[in-house]
C-alpha cells in the first residue's frame, strides 16, 4: 500500500510540474482562400470565383509548452465558378471544386505565463479534390501561423486564430491536337479561422 501511495504522489507530481501536456480536441470554421495557379485563367472566358466557408477537426498531444503534434481534417466547402459574357456582362455558374484535407502536422510555439501561445505549424497530409467530373487525391504540405489564449479560470480550454495552407500538385491532361500532354499546376488552399479546443 505505501508503494502505490508512492507510486501515485510520484506521477501526480510530475502531472503537476508539466501542466502544458495532454492530448486535446477541437473544432473550428474560417474562410477559405484557394489560389489554382492561373489554371482558370486559361480558360477563353473571363473567370471569377468565390469560396464557402472551411471547417476543422482537431486533435493533437501537448509534450509541453513548446511542442505538440497535431492531426486535422480540414473540409474547406465549395469554391463555385462562375463564367461572365463580356457582351452582356451576365455570368453562369460552370461548376464548383471541393477540397477536403487530412494532416498531420508539428505545432512549435511557447506558452506564456499569462496564456498566451503563438505558434507555426509545419506538416504533410493528402487532399482530396474534386471539379465536376474530375477528382484527384495527393499529398500536401502544410504550413501555418497563429495565436492562441488559454484563460487560467477556463482550465483546459483554449481558443486560436490562425491562417494555415495546404500546397499541392495538381496533373491536369491537356489535348493539343496531337497528342494528350499534362500540364502541372502548383495550387493551394488554406483558410484563416478560428477554433476551440480542450485538452484533458
Amino acid at each position: 500500500m505505501k508503494k502505490l501511495l508512492l507510486v501515485t504522489a510520484l506521477f501526480s507530481s510530475v502531472a503537476c510540474a508539466n501542466p502544458h501536456s495532454g492530448f486535446y480536441l477541437g473544432a473550428g470554421v474560417g474562410t477559405t482562400d484557394f489560389d489554382d495557379d492561373g489554371l482558370l485563367n486559361e480558360l477563353p472566358v473571363a473567370v471569377s470565383t468565390d469560396s464557402d466557408n472551411s471547417y476543422k477537426l482537431i486533435a493533437g498531444y501537448a509534450f509541453n509548452r513548446i511542442v505538440s503534434i497535431e492531426t486535422q481534417f480540414t473540409s474547406y466547402g465549395d469554391t463555385n465558378v462562375k463564367l461572365h459574357n463580356p457582351l452582356n456582362g451576365q455570368s453562369i455558374d460552370a461548376g464548383k471544386i471541393e477540397h477536403k484535407t487530412y494532416t498531420v502536422a508539428a505545432n512549435l510555439g511557447y506558452t506564456f505565463d499569462n496564456g498566451l501561445r503563438p505558434f507555426a505549424t509545419i506538416g504533410l497530409g493528402s487532399v482530396d479534390y474534386k471539379a465536376g467530373g474530375f477528382s484527384d487525391d495527393g499529398g500536401v504540405i502544410r504550413a501555418g501561423l497563429g495565436l492562441e489564449f488559454t484563460p487560467a479560470q477556463l482550465q483546459g480550454l483554449s481558443l486560436r486564430t490562425a491562417y494555415e495552407v495546404d500546397n499541392y500538385e495538381l496533373d491536369v491532361p491537356s489535348y493539343n491536337g496531337y497528342y494528350t500532354t499534362t500540364k502541372t499546376y502548383n495550387q493551394s488552399v488554406g483558410a484563416w479561422y478560428l477554433a476551440a479546443t480542450y485538452k484533458f
